[in-house]
Protein backbone atom coordinates (compact mmCIF):
# COMPACT_ATOMS: atom_id res chain seq x y z
CA UNK A 1 0.00 0.00 0.00
CA UNK A 2 0.93 3.92 -0.32
CA UNK A 3 -0.18 7.24 0.23
CA UNK A 4 -2.13 8.86 3.43
CA UNK A 5 -5.44 8.65 2.34
CA UNK A 6 -8.78 6.36 3.22
CA UNK A 7 -8.69 4.37 -0.22
CA UNK A 8 -5.02 3.53 -0.07
CA UNK A 9 -3.82 4.94 2.72
CA UNK A 10 -0.99 3.17 5.15
CA UNK A 11 -2.77 2.82 8.26
CA UNK A 12 0.96 3.58 9.78
CA UNK A 13 1.27 7.04 8.66
CA UNK A 14 0.34 9.75 10.17
CA UNK A 15 -0.21 13.18 9.35
CA UNK A 16 1.30 16.34 10.72
CA UNK A 17 -0.67 18.41 13.50
CA UNK A 18 -4.25 16.24 13.28
CA UNK A 19 -3.47 13.65 16.68
CA UNK A 20 -7.14 13.85 17.25
CA UNK A 21 -7.63 11.55 14.23
CA UNK A 22 -4.76 9.34 15.24
CA UNK A 23 -6.69 6.25 15.74
CA UNK A 24 -8.96 6.73 12.50
CA UNK A 25 -5.41 6.02 10.62
CA UNK A 26 -5.45 2.54 12.25
CA UNK A 27 -8.99 2.39 12.23
CA UNK A 28 -10.89 1.64 8.78
CA UNK A 29 -15.10 1.81 8.49
CA UNK A 30 -16.30 -1.30 6.74
CA UNK A 31 -19.82 -3.36 6.06
CA UNK A 32 -21.81 -3.67 9.30
CA UNK A 33 -18.72 -3.55 11.58
CA UNK A 34 -18.47 -0.20 12.06
CA UNK A 35 -15.05 0.89 12.53
CA UNK A 36 -12.43 -2.25 13.10
CA UNK A 37 -9.00 -2.35 13.00
CA UNK A 38 -7.26 -2.18 9.58
CA UNK A 39 -5.48 -5.52 10.47
CA UNK A 40 -8.89 -7.21 11.13
CA UNK A 41 -10.35 -6.24 7.85
CA UNK A 42 -7.30 -6.98 6.04
CA UNK A 43 -7.72 -10.58 7.52
CA UNK A 44 -10.96 -11.31 6.75
CA UNK A 45 -11.94 -9.23 3.12
CA UNK A 46 -8.52 -10.35 1.43
CA UNK A 47 -6.78 -6.37 1.04
CA UNK A 48 -6.97 -2.49 0.34
CA UNK A 49 -8.85 -3.25 -3.25
CA UNK A 50 -11.49 -4.95 -1.52
CA UNK A 51 -11.81 -1.68 0.82
CA UNK A 52 -11.52 0.71 -1.74
CA UNK A 53 -13.92 -0.93 -3.65
CA UNK A 54 -16.49 -1.19 -0.97
CA UNK A 55 -16.17 2.79 -0.31
CA UNK A 56 -16.61 3.42 -3.68
CA UNK A 57 -19.61 1.52 -4.12
CA UNK A 58 -20.78 2.67 -0.45
CA UNK A 59 -24.78 2.58 -0.68
CA UNK A 60 -26.39 5.97 -2.07
CA UNK A 61 -28.66 7.83 -0.02
CA UNK A 62 -30.81 9.85 -2.71
CA UNK A 63 -33.27 12.69 -2.98
CA UNK A 64 -36.57 11.30 -1.45
CA UNK A 65 -38.87 12.31 -4.87
CA UNK A 66 -41.27 10.73 -7.60
CA UNK A 67 -40.15 9.70 -11.18
CA UNK A 68 -37.05 7.29 -10.28
CA UNK A 69 -37.01 4.15 -10.31
CA UNK A 70 -34.07 4.04 -8.39
CA UNK A 71 -35.83 5.98 -5.36
CA UNK A 72 -39.41 3.85 -5.32
CA UNK A 73 -36.71 1.09 -5.28
CA UNK A 74 -35.44 2.72 -2.04
CA UNK A 75 -38.93 3.24 -0.88
CA UNK A 76 -40.30 -0.17 -1.41
CA UNK A 77 -37.03 -1.30 0.77
CA UNK A 78 -37.71 1.28 3.77
CA UNK A 79 -41.40 0.12 3.57
CA UNK A 80 -40.41 -3.36 4.05
CA UNK A 81 -37.88 -2.60 6.51
CA UNK A 82 -40.20 -0.67 8.83
CA UNK A 83 -42.88 -3.32 8.38
CA UNK A 84 -40.10 -5.94 9.36
CA UNK A 85 -39.67 -3.73 12.69
CA UNK A 86 -42.74 -3.22 13.35
CA UNK A 87 -43.16 -6.82 13.78
CA UNK A 88 -40.88 -6.57 16.12
CA UNK A 89 -42.59 -4.98 18.11
CA UNK A 90 -45.29 -7.92 18.60
CA UNK A 91 -43.33 -10.91 18.15
CA UNK A 92 -39.78 -9.79 19.99
CA UNK A 93 -40.46 -6.39 21.55
CA UNK A 94 -37.45 -6.38 24.11
CA UNK A 95 -35.29 -6.86 20.82
CA UNK A 96 -33.73 -3.25 20.49
CA UNK A 97 -34.01 -2.74 16.52
CA UNK A 98 -37.86 -2.56 16.87
CA UNK A 99 -39.58 0.24 15.36
CA UNK A 100 -40.77 1.49 19.06
CA UNK A 101 -37.52 0.39 20.50
CA UNK A 102 -35.36 2.49 17.88
CA UNK A 103 -38.00 5.55 18.02
CA UNK A 104 -37.48 5.52 22.32
CA UNK A 105 -34.05 5.85 21.54
CA UNK A 106 -34.69 9.33 20.22
CA UNK A 107 -37.72 10.16 23.00
CA UNK A 108 -40.96 9.08 24.33
CA UNK A 109 -44.16 11.11 24.95
CA UNK A 110 -42.77 12.02 28.37
CA UNK A 111 -39.66 13.65 27.18
CA UNK A 112 -36.53 13.29 25.37
CA UNK A 113 -33.88 10.29 26.03
CA UNK A 114 -30.85 10.37 24.79
CA UNK A 115 -30.90 12.75 21.48
CA UNK A 116 -29.05 15.55 21.38
CA UNK A 117 -31.00 18.90 21.14
CA UNK A 118 -29.62 22.15 21.35
CA UNK A 119 -26.29 21.46 22.42
CA UNK A 120 -23.09 21.34 19.88
CA UNK A 121 -23.80 17.54 18.81
CA UNK A 122 -27.14 17.87 17.28
CA UNK A 123 -25.34 17.19 13.91
CA UNK A 124 -23.05 14.14 15.05
CA UNK A 125 -25.64 12.83 17.30
CA UNK A 126 -28.15 12.30 15.08
CA UNK A 127 -25.90 11.28 11.99
CA UNK A 128 -24.66 8.17 14.24
CA UNK A 129 -28.45 7.53 14.90
CA UNK A 130 -29.35 7.33 11.50
CA UNK A 131 -26.68 5.12 10.38
CA UNK A 132 -27.01 2.37 12.88
CA UNK A 133 -30.91 2.78 11.97
CA UNK A 134 -29.56 2.52 8.42
CA UNK A 135 -27.42 -0.40 9.17
CA UNK A 136 -30.41 -2.62 10.88
CA UNK A 137 -32.56 -2.01 7.87
CA UNK A 138 -30.00 -3.55 5.68
CA UNK A 139 -29.76 -6.54 7.85
CA UNK A 140 -33.59 -7.04 8.17
CA UNK A 141 -34.33 -6.89 4.15
CA UNK A 142 -30.76 -8.42 3.70
CA UNK A 143 -30.37 -5.45 1.11
CA UNK A 144 -26.69 -4.40 2.03
CA UNK A 145 -26.58 -1.48 -0.77
CA UNK A 146 -29.95 0.14 0.60
CA UNK A 147 -29.50 4.32 1.42
CA UNK A 148 -32.39 5.78 3.16
CA UNK A 149 -33.54 8.42 1.12
CA UNK A 150 -33.83 12.23 2.17
CA UNK A 151 -36.46 14.41 1.97
CA UNK A 152 -35.03 17.46 0.33
CA UNK A 153 -37.65 20.21 1.84
CA UNK A 154 -36.22 22.99 -0.01
CA UNK A 155 -36.33 21.11 -3.27
CA UNK A 156 -39.34 19.20 -2.90
CA UNK A 157 -41.98 20.58 -0.03
CA UNK A 158 -44.44 18.23 -0.31
CA UNK A 159 -44.06 15.14 1.82
CA UNK A 160 -43.93 11.81 -0.81
CA UNK A 161 -46.84 10.07 -1.92
CA UNK A 162 -45.57 6.86 -0.43
CA UNK A 163 -45.94 8.46 3.19
CA UNK A 164 -49.47 9.45 2.65
CA UNK A 165 -51.40 6.06 1.61
CA UNK A 166 -53.79 5.25 4.21
CA UNK A 167 -53.14 1.47 6.40
CA UNK A 168 -49.31 1.81 5.02
CA UNK A 169 -46.65 1.39 7.45
CA UNK A 170 -44.96 4.43 6.01
CA UNK A 171 -48.74 6.89 7.21
CA UNK A 172 -49.44 8.55 10.32
CA UNK A 173 -51.63 11.48 10.46
CA UNK A 174 -50.48 15.07 10.34
CA UNK A 175 -50.96 18.44 10.65
CA UNK A 176 -49.35 19.24 6.92
CA UNK A 177 -48.02 16.86 3.99
CA UNK A 178 -47.13 20.31 2.23
CA UNK A 179 -44.35 22.50 3.63
CA UNK A 180 -45.10 25.12 0.77
CA UNK A 181 -45.70 27.46 3.00
CA UNK A 182 -43.34 27.19 5.15
CA UNK A 183 -41.28 30.02 4.87
CA UNK A 184 -37.60 28.36 7.11
CA UNK A 185 -37.29 25.80 4.16
CA UNK A 186 -36.97 28.21 1.36
CA UNK A 187 -34.03 29.82 -0.64
CA UNK A 188 -34.01 32.98 1.32
CA UNK A 189 -34.22 31.37 4.95
CA UNK A 190 -31.77 29.00 3.85
CA UNK A 191 -28.92 31.01 1.67
CA UNK A 192 -27.74 33.10 4.64
CA UNK A 193 -27.69 29.99 7.10
CA UNK A 194 -25.35 28.38 4.57
CA UNK A 195 -23.00 31.43 3.94
CA UNK A 196 -22.27 30.62 7.72
CA UNK A 197 -18.32 29.95 7.75
CA UNK A 198 -19.14 28.71 11.30
CA UNK A 199 -19.60 25.43 12.53
CA UNK A 200 -21.04 26.34 15.67
CA UNK A 201 -23.72 28.45 14.42
CA UNK A 202 -24.35 27.23 11.50
CA UNK A 203 -25.93 23.70 13.41
CA UNK A 204 -27.73 26.38 16.09
CA UNK A 205 -29.64 28.07 12.73
CA UNK A 206 -29.85 24.74 11.04
CA UNK A 207 -31.58 22.91 14.26
CA UNK A 208 -33.51 26.31 15.12
CA UNK A 209 -35.30 27.18 11.78
CA UNK A 210 -35.78 24.20 8.80
CA UNK A 211 -34.94 21.18 11.34
CA UNK A 212 -37.65 22.46 14.04
CA UNK A 213 -40.10 23.93 11.79
CA UNK A 214 -40.05 20.82 9.66
CA UNK A 215 -40.86 18.59 12.43
CA UNK A 216 -43.82 21.58 14.02
CA UNK A 217 -45.09 22.26 10.84
CA UNK A 218 -45.76 18.93 9.89
CA UNK A 219 -47.59 18.34 13.37
CA UNK A 220 -49.03 15.03 14.51
CA UNK A 221 -46.37 12.82 16.05
CA UNK A 222 -44.08 14.50 13.65
CA UNK A 223 -44.34 17.35 15.76
CA UNK A 224 -43.71 15.52 19.48
CA UNK A 225 -41.54 14.21 21.70
CA UNK A 226 -42.23 10.73 20.24
CA UNK A 227 -41.35 11.80 16.41
CA UNK A 228 -39.07 9.16 15.54
CA UNK A 229 -42.04 6.63 16.11
CA UNK A 230 -43.46 8.31 11.70
CA UNK A 231 -41.44 7.25 9.36
CA UNK A 232 -41.01 10.78 7.41
CA UNK A 233 -38.93 11.84 10.71
CA UNK A 234 -35.62 9.69 9.47
CA UNK A 235 -36.15 11.06 5.80
CA UNK A 236 -36.22 14.46 7.65
CA UNK A 237 -33.00 13.98 9.33
CA UNK A 238 -31.74 12.24 6.83
CA UNK A 239 -31.93 15.91 4.80
CA UNK A 240 -30.79 17.32 7.91
CA UNK A 241 -27.49 15.37 7.48
CA UNK A 242 -27.24 16.25 4.01
CA UNK A 243 -27.37 19.57 5.03
CA UNK A 244 -24.14 19.73 7.08
CA UNK A 245 -22.27 17.19 4.82
CA UNK A 246 -23.31 19.64 1.39
CA UNK A 247 -21.97 22.07 3.57
CA UNK A 248 -18.61 20.67 5.17
CA UNK A 249 -17.62 18.90 1.75
CA UNK A 250 -19.71 20.40 -1.18
CA UNK A 251 -19.35 23.94 0.33
CA UNK A 252 -15.42 23.81 1.63
CA UNK A 253 -15.86 24.89 5.46
CA UNK A 254 -14.58 22.65 8.47
CA UNK A 255 -15.77 21.75 11.25
CA UNK A 256 -14.21 22.50 14.78
CA UNK A 257 -10.72 20.72 15.64
CA UNK A 258 -10.95 21.41 19.34
CA UNK A 259 -10.79 18.02 21.34
CA UNK A 260 -13.34 18.47 23.52
CA UNK A 261 -15.87 18.36 20.83
CA UNK A 262 -14.08 15.71 19.01
CA UNK A 263 -14.15 13.09 21.71
CA UNK A 264 -17.61 13.51 23.01
CA UNK A 265 -19.02 10.24 22.44
CA UNK A 266 -22.58 9.39 21.29
CA UNK A 267 -23.86 6.23 22.48
CA UNK A 268 -27.01 4.12 23.26
CA UNK A 269 -27.29 3.24 20.12
CA UNK A 270 -27.70 -0.31 18.40
CA UNK A 271 -25.53 -2.07 15.10
CA UNK A 272 -27.35 -4.41 13.03
CA UNK A 273 -26.92 -7.23 14.95
CA UNK A 274 -28.79 -5.67 18.48
CA UNK A 275 -25.37 -4.52 19.97
CA UNK A 276 -24.89 -1.86 21.98
CA UNK A 277 -23.14 0.91 20.02
CA UNK A 278 -21.20 4.03 20.27
CA UNK A 279 -19.46 6.52 18.47
CA UNK A 280 -16.84 9.67 19.37
CA UNK A 281 -18.58 12.92 17.78
CA UNK A 282 -15.12 13.61 15.31
CA UNK A 283 -15.08 10.26 13.73
CA UNK A 284 -18.91 10.87 12.71
CA UNK A 285 -17.06 13.76 9.96
CA UNK A 286 -15.85 11.15 7.75
CA UNK A 287 -19.16 8.96 7.46
CA UNK A 288 -20.06 10.38 4.26
CA UNK A 289 -16.59 9.39 2.55
CA UNK A 290 -17.15 6.21 4.11
CA UNK A 291 -20.32 4.75 5.00
CA UNK A 292 -23.02 6.21 2.72
CA UNK A 293 -22.64 8.68 -0.19
CA UNK A 294 -25.64 11.53 -0.88
CA UNK A 295 -26.86 12.17 -3.97
CA UNK A 296 -26.42 15.68 -4.83
CA UNK A 297 -29.09 17.97 -4.90
CA UNK A 298 -29.65 21.64 -4.95
CA UNK A 299 -30.02 23.52 -1.40
CA UNK A 300 -31.21 26.85 -2.35
CA UNK A 301 -28.46 28.84 -4.22
CA UNK A 302 -26.21 26.04 -3.51
CA UNK A 303 -26.21 23.79 -6.88
CA UNK A 304 -25.84 20.09 -7.28
CA UNK A 305 -22.21 18.63 -7.22
CA UNK A 306 -20.56 16.06 -9.10
CA UNK A 307 -19.52 13.49 -6.59
CA UNK A 308 -15.58 12.90 -5.79
CA UNK A 309 -14.16 10.41 -8.84
CA UNK A 310 -10.80 10.71 -8.85
CA UNK A 311 -8.27 8.88 -5.80
CA UNK A 312 -6.98 12.85 -5.41
CA UNK A 313 -10.18 14.34 -4.66
CA UNK A 314 -11.08 12.05 -2.56
CA UNK A 315 -7.77 12.34 -0.57
CA UNK A 316 -7.49 16.25 -0.62
CA UNK A 317 -11.24 16.55 1.12
CA UNK A 318 -10.63 13.50 3.36
CA UNK A 319 -7.11 15.38 4.88
CA UNK A 320 -9.46 18.35 5.32
CA UNK A 321 -12.07 16.59 7.18
CA UNK A 322 -9.77 15.02 9.13
CA UNK A 323 -7.98 18.62 9.86
CA UNK A 324 -10.62 20.76 10.92
CA UNK A 325 -10.18 23.89 12.05
CA UNK A 326 -9.56 26.21 15.18
CA UNK A 327 -13.36 27.13 14.83
CA UNK A 328 -14.97 28.49 18.01
CA UNK A 329 -18.09 30.39 18.99
CA UNK A 330 -15.97 33.52 19.98
CA UNK A 331 -17.95 36.56 20.63
CA UNK A 332 -16.00 39.74 20.24
CA UNK A 333 -19.00 42.06 22.07
CA UNK A 334 -21.91 41.09 23.57
CA UNK A 335 -25.09 44.14 24.09
CA UNK A 336 -28.01 42.93 26.33
CA UNK A 337 -31.30 44.05 25.21
CA UNK A 338 -33.40 41.95 27.75
CA UNK A 339 -33.49 40.22 31.19
CA UNK A 340 -35.71 37.42 32.29
CA UNK A 341 -39.42 38.64 31.08
CA UNK A 342 -42.27 36.73 30.67
CA UNK A 343 -44.39 37.13 26.99
CA UNK A 344 -47.51 36.08 26.01
CA UNK A 345 -47.17 34.42 22.71
CA UNK A 346 -50.74 36.04 21.31
CA UNK A 347 -48.87 39.35 21.97
CA UNK A 348 -45.97 40.74 19.85
CA UNK A 349 -42.74 42.26 21.92
CA UNK A 350 -40.95 44.92 21.20
CA UNK A 351 -37.35 45.14 22.95
CA UNK A 352 -35.18 48.56 23.28
CA UNK A 353 -30.97 48.57 23.60
CA UNK A 354 -29.59 50.42 25.91
CA UNK A 355 -26.17 51.02 25.06
CA UNK A 356 -23.76 53.58 24.69
CA UNK A 357 -23.44 55.43 20.93
CA UNK A 358 -20.00 53.96 20.81
CA UNK A 359 -21.48 50.16 20.62
CA UNK A 360 -24.45 51.30 18.70
CA UNK A 361 -21.87 52.63 15.84
CA UNK A 362 -19.53 49.29 16.26
CA UNK A 363 -22.86 47.47 15.56
CA UNK A 364 -23.91 49.54 12.26
CA UNK A 365 -20.68 50.07 10.88
CA UNK A 366 -19.31 46.29 11.27
CA UNK A 367 -17.56 44.62 8.31
CA UNK A 368 -19.67 41.69 7.28
CA UNK A 369 -16.80 40.51 5.52
CA UNK A 370 -14.68 40.04 9.02
CA UNK A 371 -17.64 40.07 11.52
CA UNK A 372 -21.08 38.85 11.88
CA UNK A 373 -24.34 40.24 13.82
CA UNK A 374 -26.29 37.97 15.62
CA UNK A 375 -29.65 38.37 18.19
CA UNK A 376 -28.95 35.93 20.75
CA UNK A 377 -32.29 34.94 22.27
CA UNK A 378 -32.75 32.43 25.68
CA UNK A 379 -35.42 30.90 27.00
CA UNK A 380 -35.25 29.76 30.52
CA UNK A 381 -37.78 26.69 29.56
CA UNK A 382 -40.22 25.84 26.62
CA UNK A 383 -43.10 26.66 25.73
CA UNK A 384 -45.91 23.91 26.40
CA UNK A 385 -46.87 24.23 22.67
CA UNK A 386 -45.25 24.54 19.75
CA UNK A 387 -47.29 25.21 16.70
CA UNK A 388 -45.89 28.49 16.03
CA UNK A 389 -42.93 29.98 14.65
CA UNK A 390 -41.43 33.17 16.00
CA UNK A 391 -40.36 35.90 13.52
CA UNK A 392 -37.85 38.27 14.26
CA UNK A 393 -37.36 42.02 13.23
CA UNK A 394 -35.24 44.88 13.25
CA UNK A 395 -36.18 48.35 14.48
CA UNK A 396 -40.07 47.84 13.68
CA UNK A 397 -42.27 48.25 17.02
CA UNK A 398 -45.68 48.09 14.83
CA UNK A 399 -44.29 44.05 13.71
CA UNK A 400 -47.51 42.03 14.48
CA UNK A 401 -48.35 38.55 12.76
CA UNK A 402 -49.67 40.12 9.80
CA UNK A 403 -46.08 41.81 8.93
CA UNK A 404 -44.66 39.89 5.57
CA UNK A 405 -41.63 38.53 6.02
CA UNK A 406 -40.67 40.37 2.24
CA UNK A 407 -40.60 43.40 4.74
CA UNK A 408 -36.79 44.94 4.98
CA UNK A 409 -37.07 44.68 8.76
CA UNK A 410 -37.39 40.99 8.65
CA UNK A 411 -34.08 39.01 9.64
CA UNK A 412 -35.27 35.65 10.39
CA UNK A 413 -37.37 32.86 12.69
CA UNK A 414 -37.10 29.88 14.22
CA UNK A 415 -39.82 27.41 16.02
CA UNK A 416 -39.33 25.60 19.22
CA UNK A 417 -38.92 21.77 18.85
CA UNK A 418 -39.31 19.17 22.25
CA UNK A 419 -41.37 21.70 24.16
CA UNK A 420 -42.09 20.94 27.98
CA UNK A 421 -45.19 19.78 28.96
CA UNK A 422 -47.10 20.58 32.17
CA UNK A 423 -46.61 18.21 34.82
CA UNK A 424 -43.47 16.10 33.45
CA UNK A 425 -40.46 16.27 35.68
CA UNK A 426 -37.19 17.18 34.14
CA UNK A 427 -35.30 14.99 32.35
CA UNK A 428 -31.99 13.25 33.95
CA UNK A 429 -28.39 14.18 33.60
CA UNK A 430 -28.30 11.21 30.34
CA UNK A 431 -31.21 12.62 28.87
CA UNK A 432 -31.63 15.85 26.58
CA UNK A 433 -34.66 18.77 26.24
CA UNK A 434 -34.92 20.52 23.37
CA UNK A 435 -33.61 23.86 21.70
CA UNK A 436 -33.52 26.83 24.38
CA UNK A 437 -31.18 29.39 23.19
CA UNK A 438 -31.47 31.04 18.90
CA UNK A 439 -29.47 32.99 16.89
CA UNK A 440 -31.03 34.75 14.16
CA UNK A 441 -28.02 36.33 12.09
CA UNK A 442 -28.89 39.95 11.76
CA UNK A 443 -26.29 41.70 9.59
CA UNK A 444 -28.14 41.46 6.11
CA UNK A 445 -31.06 43.52 7.82
CA UNK A 446 -28.73 45.98 9.51
CA UNK A 447 -27.28 46.53 6.19
CA UNK A 448 -29.82 46.65 4.40
CA UNK A 449 -31.56 49.06 6.86
CA UNK A 450 -28.62 51.40 6.84
CA UNK A 451 -28.48 51.64 3.25
CA UNK A 452 -32.02 52.67 3.13
CA UNK A 453 -31.03 55.16 5.82
CA UNK A 454 -33.79 53.74 8.48
CA UNK A 455 -31.17 53.09 11.03
CA UNK A 456 -29.14 56.16 12.39
CA UNK A 457 -26.08 56.22 15.06
CA UNK A 458 -27.37 57.27 18.33
CA UNK A 459 -30.72 56.08 18.30
CA UNK A 460 -31.70 53.18 20.18
CA UNK A 461 -32.28 49.44 18.35
CA UNK A 462 -34.75 47.77 19.01
CA UNK A 463 -35.62 43.88 18.41
CA UNK A 464 -39.14 42.45 17.79
CA UNK A 465 -40.39 38.96 18.69
CA UNK A 466 -43.69 37.88 16.71
CA UNK A 467 -44.83 34.57 17.88
CA UNK A 468 -47.13 33.09 14.36
CA UNK A 469 -49.10 30.18 14.63
CA UNK A 470 -48.89 27.60 11.96
CA UNK A 471 -52.95 26.74 11.53
CA UNK A 472 -54.23 30.58 11.55
CA UNK A 473 -54.51 30.50 15.23
CA UNK A 474 -53.09 29.33 18.31
CA UNK A 475 -53.66 26.45 20.14
CA UNK A 476 -53.13 27.97 23.57
CA UNK A 477 -53.10 31.59 22.91
CA UNK A 478 -52.46 32.28 26.55
CA UNK A 479 -49.03 29.88 26.03
CA UNK A 480 -46.11 32.08 27.94
CA UNK A 481 -42.75 32.69 26.60
CA UNK A 482 -39.97 32.44 29.54
CA UNK A 483 -36.99 34.54 28.23
CA UNK A 484 -33.77 34.22 29.89
CA UNK A 485 -32.44 37.14 28.02
CA UNK A 486 -31.72 38.76 24.70
CA UNK A 487 -28.82 39.89 23.35
CA UNK A 488 -26.66 41.09 20.50
CA UNK A 489 -23.50 39.72 19.52
CA UNK A 490 -20.91 40.72 17.09
CA UNK A 491 -19.17 37.44 16.31
CA UNK A 492 -15.73 36.89 13.81
CA UNK A 493 -16.29 35.37 10.32
CA UNK A 494 -14.37 31.66 10.44
CA UNK A 495 -11.72 32.38 7.24
CA UNK A 496 -11.82 28.80 5.38
CA UNK A 497 -7.97 28.40 4.16
CA UNK A 498 -7.52 27.98 0.66
CA UNK A 499 -7.66 24.46 -0.45
CA UNK A 500 -4.00 22.54 -1.65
Amino acid sequence: MSGGGILDGDPAVKEPGIPIFDDITRRVFVKDLGFVSLGLFLGTLGGCEDLAEQIRNRPIRRWLRTGSPEVDADIATYKHAVELMKALDQTNPTDPRSWLNQATIHGVPAHFNFCEHGTNHFFDWHRAYLFYFEKICQKLTGNAKFGLPYWNWNQTPDINQAFLVLNSVLYLPRNNTSLGSLSSVSTGALDPIFQDTNFFTFSSQIEGTPHNNVHSFTGGTMGGYASAQDPIFWNHHCMVDYCWAKWNIDLGNNNSNDTTWFNHVNSHFVDADGNPASEKAGITILYPLLAYQYESSAIGSNAARSPLRTKGEYQKVEKRLKQGANVRFDIKSRMRIAERAVVTVARPVSLETKVSASDFTSVLNVDAARDRVFVSIDFARLPATSDFAVRVYIDLPTANAGTPIADPHYAGSFAFFGTEPPNVPSPSTDQHGGQKMFLVNITPTLQRLRRNQELREGNPLSVQLVAVPFAGKFEKPDTQLLLEKIDIVVTPVIINPPSE
